[in-house]
């Protein structure tokens, strides 16, 4: 089975930036190329931290036929997180994994393709990485995770916090697959510049270590759009879907 990611490049040439959370987990090497063909691919991003050995997958695929091989190549049991970068595998991850497999959301792939760092807003945040004591406030405030995750990424120093005349406003960090995300400016501190300047400090940090700095936004969330392209950030052309078994 071919485990070489770059034979699926003529797929990806078609919106690179929508396949980039693929390309760039096996550039880092945190993913695992499964399979891969130059209409389908299919990459395993472990979750550590995770008590039940839960995995992210990363599958895109040309047509049906691609999709129902990589669908058999899923494990069929345990926790399973999902991003199918075609909307026509959902109905065969469905028929595969049961009703208990749920769509999340729909997202737009965001990048940051410049080599120059954003122009950060200067409205007096302070920004560090945030460590596990911070989590109690953490979970408290992002719903999305359990802890066990968000502690894994405090452990590993993947969360930043923004923090306002000594006062935690908000954090962000990088998921397990490397994505930017978790972005959450508590109610009361909002509209006040904080999430442009927590994203902007993440990206830069991102281009430090020489990452092309991506995310994903629901299609229907219209101001964390409008903050991407604020930030420089190019949106993709097509859309991914997330999908989850618990």
């Amino acid at each position: 089975m071919n485990t070489d990611l770059s034979v699926c490049q003529p797929l990806f040439d078609r919106d690179p930036v929508r396949y980039l959370d693929m390309t760039e987990a096996v550039r880092r090497g945190i993913g695992t190329v499964v399979y891969a063909s130059p209409t389908a691919a299919l990459v395993d991003v472990p979750s550590p931290g995770e008590s039940d050995g839960a995995h992210t997958y990363l599958m895109c695929c040309a047509g049906m036929e691609d999709a129902r091989r990589l669908c058999i190549l899923l494990p069929a049991n345990g926790s399973l997180l999902v991003a199918a970068h075609e909307e026509f595998c959902i109905p065969l991850l469905q028929e595969r994994f049961g009703v208990d497999f749920f769509l999340d959301g729909v997202s737009y792939q965001a990048a940051y393709l410049r080599t120059q760092s954003p122009q950060i807003p200067d409205c007096g945040l302070a920004i560090r990485r945030l460590e596990v004591g911070d989590l109690p406030q953490v979970a408290e405030h992002y719903k999305l995770e359990g802890e066990d995750y968000l502690r894994s990424l405090l452990e590993r120093g993947q969360l930043l916090g923004g923090f306002y005349e000594g006062a935690m406003v908000g954090f962000a960090g990088c998921h397990t697959e490397g994505s930017m995300g978790l972005l959450e400016i508590f109610p009361p501190y909002r509209r006040r510049g904080f999430a442009a300047a927590l994203e902007g400090y993440l990206i830069d940090l991102e281009l430090s270590q020489c990452h092309v700095p991506f995310g994903q936004v629901l299609t229907d969330n219209g101001p964390s759009l409008a903050l991407q392209r604020s930030l420089g950030m190019t949106l993709s052309s097509g859309t991914l879907c997330w999908l989850s078994r618990d």
